[in-house]
């Protein structure tokens, strides 16, 4: 007789004895949570008790700890020291503490010191170990990053980490300190870094309205004037743009400021796939909708007169310059084979993805799978249109349908093209007014229109709340990419 025994079951989290900080030890402690449950696949949790200390300030933390700038959080016995709440939002607070808590599930394996650091990266943005590890690196190489990490300086610890990065991503490795110049040289021919074509966002004057702030400097706001800046570009707390990298130009106009951002193809999609995911969202989702990004650039490089592109939905959010977990999660995005032409997103399919041809009547026929996720808000909606909004989008949409596209009868007129009417609406009352494509739609005796509906957006391409939803279960990019995108839109 075989006798099976199950294996144990995880621990459940305990959390930590916080100090420092009052104010924020909740918040705290629900990313602690989070992050305890996504490294879980890294190894088992030490039993006792430990601590977390929120230190007042950078000096306290690295007097505390000997820690380079460049740290965010480190143990000492059973306590994790971190940086000031305030910094710990900026640097990518889901990162850091995953990083950190596999360090102390990883602290009895006995591992290299490059070995345990490079399992700590991975789980900055993976909720498992991948299957097979990359190639361990040459003897010698394994011995300087021991003693980078070790005991180095701030420039050899920095090399390390962007060593580990690049081996754990694939790409191609920095060469390490002290290389003659020769020989850096021999590198840069075998892997030329190819200037990147720049992208320009532009926030229109209506939607910077007030006073601003551009790094610490209140502009004064005289019709026509123009201010340029370059570099880093902060602006004031609660103002719509957080900090810019690139080039800056302001302009005052009579109702707000016309800013222009000018930056790297790489900055712009970090900063779009922030603003639309988070900077908390799933590494792997961040890597999937880098790579959709990518695509739909190539085939929507105009959106706007003189090829600009706007902050907003229409082409994608921009809230200010990405973190530098986005930024990697960028370089790490897989090439995704795909007709530009159909490289969109949506905020949730509700669990019905729609396919181009439904939405714009033209294009593949074949949705992709987004099955509806647990806790979705847009699972299900209902609005309902006074008769007033109805006979205005009547005026507002053409009826006529492409073949393939869905449509709707308002009374006895139409049909209309769904995708349209929900546009109009949006332009006209709001872009919550009408949330979806999928829906029912009933006219009432008194001229009025109830809507039951699924989903936020468009319906096509890849689901964002799909994408968060996969990558926790373990899902990476590739695997998103694949279930959002069938064969049927891919290039030959």
């Amino acid at each position: 007789m075989i006798l099976l025994v199950a294996p144990a079951p995880a621990p459940p989290f305990t959390p930590p004895v916080i100090e420092g900080d009052g104010a924020n030890q909740s918040a705290l402690e629900d990313s602690l949570r989070m992050a305890f449950a996504s490294t879980a696949g890294f190894g088992p949790w030490p039993p006792g008790p430990w601590r977390v200390r929120l230190h007042p300030d950078s000096i306290a933390f690295e007097k505390a700890t000997g820690a380079p700038p460049g740290r965010s959080g480190q143990w000492l016995g059973d306590t994790l020291h971190l940086r000031p709440w305030e910094q710990l939002r900026r640097r990518d607070l889901g990162a850091i503490l995953r990083h950190e808590l596999a360090h102390r599930r990883l602290r009895d394996a006995h591992l290299r010191r490059w070995v345990e650091e490079a399992r700590c990266l991975w789980a900055e943005g993976h909720a498992k170990p991948p299957k097979t590890w990359p190639t361990a690196p040459p003897t010698g190489v394994q011995a300087r990053l021991d003693r980078a990490l070790a005991a180095g300086a701030t420039r050899e610890q920095a090399w390390a980490y962007r060593w580990l990065r690049a081996w754990l991503n694939g790409g191609p490795l920095p060469p390490t300190p002290g290389q003659t110049s020769a020989t850096v040289e021999r590198w840069v021919k075998e892997a030329p870094v190819l200037a990147e074509t720049t992208v320009t966002v532009v926030w229109p004057a209506e939607r910077l309205r007030g006073p601003m702030v551009v790094n610490g400097h209140r502009l004064s706001h005289r019709l026509g004037r123009v201010w340029r800046f370059q570099g880093t570009i902060r602006f004031q707390a609660g103002f719509p743009i957080a900090t810019l990298r690139g080039t800056v130009q302001v302009r005052a106009q009579r109702h707000g400021w016309r800013l222009a951002w000018t930056t790297s193809r790489t900055a712009w999609i970090a900063a779009a796939t922030e603003g639309e995911l988070g900077a908390d969202s799933p590494f792997e989702a961040r890597r999937a909708l880098a790579a959709v990004l990518d695509r739909w650039l190539e085939g929507h490089p105009r959106q706007h007169p003189e090829g600009t592109l706007c902050p907003l939905t229409h082409c994608a959010v921009v809230r200010g310059g990405a973190m530098p977990g986005t930024t990697r999660a960028v370089e790490a995005a897989p090439v995704l084979n795909l007709d530009s032409r159909w490289a969109f997103f949506t905020g949730s399919a509700g669990g019905h993805p729609l396919s181009p041809r439904a939405v714009w009547g033209d294009g593949p026929a074949e949705a992709g799978a987004a099955p509806e996720v647990p806790g979705d808000r847009w699972v299900a909606w209902e609005r309902r249109l006074d008769a007033a909004q109805v006979a205005v989008l009547k005026r507002d949409v053409a009826v006529g349908l492409r073949p393939g596209q869905l449509g709707m009868m308002l009374g006895a007129s139409g049909p209309y093209a769904v995708e349209a009417l929900r546009l109009a609406a949006g332009r006209r009352y709001g872009w919550t007014t009408w949330p979806s494509n999928v829906c029912e739609a009933e006219m009432l005796p008194d001229g009025s229109l109830r809507l039951k509906g699924r989903g936020w957006g468009h319906n096509v391409g890849l689901c964002l709340s799909t994408a968060r939803f996969r990558a926790t279960q373990g899902a990476t990019a590739e695997q998103i990419l694949a279930e959002a995108f069938p064969p049927s839109w891919r290039t030959p």
